[in-house]
């Protein structure tokens, strides 16, 4: 099964269609604005919740969990690496291994040496668009549960990255003209 999700990059509140490989929307996210962590509920076009995501705040590594129709909650932990990020999401069949490229726009997901899914980033897309290819359709809402918690976990490393360059550049002005 392929999924293709496209985020609006002006967007005032968290809420996104998920298109199957025909592009006809198949799922809907939206995500709760004033909250702490992010929190994120899938709907099927009728409207009815299928999974729910939620982070833990208080965590050394990101960590997500994840309820979908029919399955008992599963936790996504992230692992600390310095290059190639990678989480575990312990499910009770089996633990999936995901694994990113150095660039973070792709990963693939495997359980047990197969792999389960893979997904793709554009690079030169008007806000976040991504590919996700399922092996077995029965995976497909828990890897676009996987993708869209790994999307708030690059979110926030992208905030952060920009608050810290800021508060860099913000001392280095500051410097300059304490100096002049």
């Amino acid at each position: 099964m392929k999924l293709a999700i496209q985020q609006k990059v002006f967007s005032l509140h968290e809420r996104f269609q998920v298109m199957d490989g025909t592009g006809e929307p198949v799922y809907e996210v939206k995500g709760k604005v004033l909250s702490i962590g992010h929190k994120l509920t899938v709907t099927d076009m009728r409207g009815e919740e299928v999974a729910y995501i939620r982070q833990k705040v208080l965590s050394l590594v990101p960590k997500y969990f994840i309820e979908t129709a029919g399955r008992a909650e599963v936790e996504l932990k992230g692992h600390i690496t310095l290059l190639r990020p990678h989480y575990t999401l312990e499910m009770p069949d089996g633990d999936w291994e995901i694994r990113g490229s150095f660039t973070q726009h792709d990963y693939t997901m495997t359980c047990g040496g197969e792999t389960v899914a893979t997904v793709a980033q554009a690079w030169f897309a008007w806000g976040d668009t991504y590919a996700l290819e399922v092996a077995n359709d029965a995976d497909a809402l828990t890897a676009l549960c996987v993708l869209l918690a790994i999307d708030c976990v690059n979110s926030d490393t992208t905030v952060a990255a920009g608050a810290t360059a800021g508060t860099v550049a913000a001392h280095a002005a500051a410097s300059h003209s304490d100096k002049n």
